[in-house]
């Protein structure tokens, strides 16, 4: 079940995810990106805004990889939802307000402002958020009550979990079919896996693709 899956969270993973078949492609269309679309190497980051394990890692971690994978034109960095409801049962709040965001084309002005610790995505600290990250704030609350995007983040997590992902943050690393959203998996890596981690697995893969 979900709730076994989940107890190894984050850190205490090893930097290998369980082996477990990847699907031969994944379809990333409607998931936002930061990087060149002719990067070489695509890295998807399944999360949860409230895993203190993915909150290392977009502090410490991905400032990094940002500065010399992406911003350098290697890497493309996806992001997908993984709330995990048993251990953060309102993390969706916040992936929901991420949606919103993304329909007024400011999702990563957002996202940059949602790994908070569990209790700060009420909805009206969200939507002070929102106005900070210059959104129009109407028509994200009109959005956000809607609830329209929970079905769709919750699909994300259970396909999370169906190729691999035992806690957040996990990660898929792959090359880039020419339709620019169809990913071809070569390996993942699970937990806030320490810079030099990433830099291995990214520089082997850009080497083999």
């Amino acid at each position: 079940t979900q709730a076994q899956l989940v107890k190894r969270i984050g850190g205490t993973q090893p930097a290998a995810a369980p082996k477990r078949a990847l699907p031969a492609s994944i379809d990333l269309k409607d998931a936002p990106s930061r990087g060149s679309v002719n990067a070489p190497i695509a890295l998807v980051e399944y999360s949860d805004y409230e895993c203190p394990f993915c909150i290392r890692h977009f502090t410490q971690t991905a400032p990094q990889l940002l500065q010399n994978y992406v911003n350098t034109g290697k890497v493309r960095y996806f992001f997908r939802d993984f709330p995990i409801a048993e251990n953060h049962p309102q993390a969706i709040r916040a992936h929901v307000a991420s949606h919103c965001a993304n329909e007024q084309g400011k999702f990563w002005p957002l996202h940059d402002k949602l790994f908070s610790a569990p209790g700060t995505h009420e909805p009206p600290l969200l939507t002070a958020r929102a106005q900070e990250a210059g959104l129009n704030v109407a028509s994200f609350n009109t959005c956000y009550a809607s609830g329209k995007y929970t079905a769709q983040i919750q699909q994300s997590t259970q396909y999370a979990i169906s190729i691999g992902g035992e806690g957040t943050p996990f990660f898929v690393i792959g090359t880039m079919e020419s339709d620019g959203t169809t990913l071809k998996p070569m390996r993942t890596l699970s937990g806030a896996q320490p810079y030099a981690t990433f830099q291995q697995a990214l520089d082997a893969a850009i080497a083999g693709r």
